[in-house]
């Protein structure tokens, strides 16, 4: 993501996050919990790039027949015709935009929530994102699957503009922020699944899991995000489907995995393991003193 020229990633909004914790007075237990999650997602940001790099071929058919045999249409075709001016950028476009971009801030800001209520809800939430992701990662390499805006680029389809772009160049003054965000968003063929559909279900599965009924001020915020993909020409319908799909399995998986393995005994042995090690050779370091 970036705003006014600058790149925001992951680790920096850990950064704000630590600094939250510091108000809390739970830094150490930030640091035991978080860095793996925050190195999940790094990792998870880096091979997505190398995915990206070692597609053999990209896939550009399948979700159109599909979509078109389901509605007889391309419903991004159909909303950008009904809705995208072509010579001005409106207010529900910056809307849709920012809907997309807040992608990476989302999982981060409800993890943070979870982590300073539960920490058990918030490593229940950290497996379920992490298999999520990674899974989606395996499925970019065998199927790379191409979004509408590169199928229209590319002449499979006619009738879809990038909208993102149009939204991004209008920020653009001194920096060419659409070439940067194509270069923070390194593989074009992650379509499917559609993880800006998975990540906002699973964390409304999990936020109805912990917070029951108040969860669903959170529900109208990811049905928003499905029609803002499809609408910006970033994802067909068949994308946002097998979102949900992976979204729905990896919830059931993390939590039966939770249920069956005691991961708060275990985490807990590592944690006072690793902290009584650091403490002992302080301890001694000062005696050596």
């Amino acid at each position: 993501m970036v705003f006014q020229g600058i790149a925001i990633s992951p680790e920096r909004y850990a950064f704000v996050l630590l600094l939250g914790s510091l108000l809390v007075k739970k830094t150490r237990n930030f640091i035991f919990d978080w860095t793996p999650f925050l190195f999940i997602l790094i990792s998870y940001d880096f091979l997505r790039e190398l995915a990206g790099n070692l597609n053999s071929g990209t896939h550009y058919l399948e979700a159109i027949n599909f979509d078109q045999k389901l509605f007889q249409t391309l419903p991004t075709v159909t909303l950008q015709e009904k809705f995208f001016n072509t010579s001005q950028v409106v207010w529900y476009d910056y809307g849709a935009a920012f809907l997309y971009l807040l992608h990476f801030i989302l999982p981060l800001g409800f993890g943070f929530l979870l982590w300073i209520n539960n920490r058990r809800y918030f490593k229940e939430f950290v497996t379920g994102i992490s298999l999520l992701s990674y899974s989606a990662l395996v499925t970019y390499l065998l199927f790379p699957a191409a979004p509408p805006w590169m199928a229209q680029r590319d002449g499979y389809i006619v009738g879809v503009t990038k909208i993102l772009d149009q939204v991004l160049e209008v920020f653009s003054t001194n920096l060419d922020l659409v070439t940067v965000y194509h270069n923070l968003n390194p593989n074009p063929v992650g379509a499917i699944p559609s993880v800006h559909t998975a990540w906002p279900l699973l964390i409304f599965l999990f936020a109805y899991r912990y917070f029951k009924t108040k969860a669903l001020y959170f529900l109208p915020y990811v049905l928003s995000v499905w029609l803002a993909i499809i609408y910006l020409g970033e994802h067909y319908v068949l994308d946002v489907l097998t979102g949900i799909i992976y979204a729905i399995v990896f919830y059931v998986i993390s939590v039966e995995i939770m249920h069956r393995i005691n991961w708060g005994h275990l985490f807990r042995q590592i944690e006072n393991k690793l902290f009584n090690k650091k403490l002992l050779k302080t301890a001694r370091d000062d005696q050596a003193l």
